[in-house]
């Protein structure tokens, strides 16, 4: 069954795909109701690993992060007051869930929001309007940037949530 219920998907870009050695840079949410917002992480001095694929892939430099980036404490902070008690979908659940986990870490705080990956969505939604929601999703590239990923998303769910397309 389909709901026009709140459903907020999140993403997160990082310095590289390498784990335990990669961090997050940037962080972005959208919801189905148009809000959104993302911002650039400083990184904290032992955040060293850098992959200069993941560079271009997203066009955030290392300078940017240091001269926009904020703390991850505010960071963290943000994303608790913005999402609230909420569940938050993600479509790589166990990159996003590794690098907010390291992001709340750092922190000092555990995330107030519920961290699930979008397949669980999907499940909910059944099969014929998961199979919906997909071709709507994969009609807009990833942008590899975090708030326009997780707008990609929740535009695909409006979209099937409100019958309509909107175009970009």
């Amino acid at each position: 069954m389909i709901s026009s219920e709140l459903v907020t998907f999140i993403d997160v870009e990082a310095s590289g795909l390498k784990q335990p050695e990669s961090y997050p840079i940037e962080v972005g949410w959208a919801d189905s109701l148009g809000n959104s917002e993302s911002f650039l992480i400083r990184p904290l001095p032992h955040w060293t690993y850098w992959d200069e694929a993941a560079e271009e892939l997203h066009s955030i430099t290392r300078e940017q992060l240091w001269e926009e980036g904020i703390p991850v404490d505010e960071a963290a902070w943000r994303l608790d007051a913005m999402l609230g008690v909420e569940i938050v979908y993600c479509d790589a659940l166990d990159y996003d869930g590794f690098w907010l986990g390291q992001l709340f870490r750092a922190a000092g705080r555990e995330s107030v929001f519920r961290l699930a990956g979008v397949y669980q969505l999907y499940a909910a939604l059944g099969t014929t309007m998961a199979g919906r929601l997909q071709a709507r999703i994969r009609r807009k590239p990833a942008a590899h940037r975090a708030r326009e990923d997780a707008e990609r998303y929740a535009s695909a769910y409006r979209e099937l949530v409100t019958g309509t397309h909107q175009e970009p």
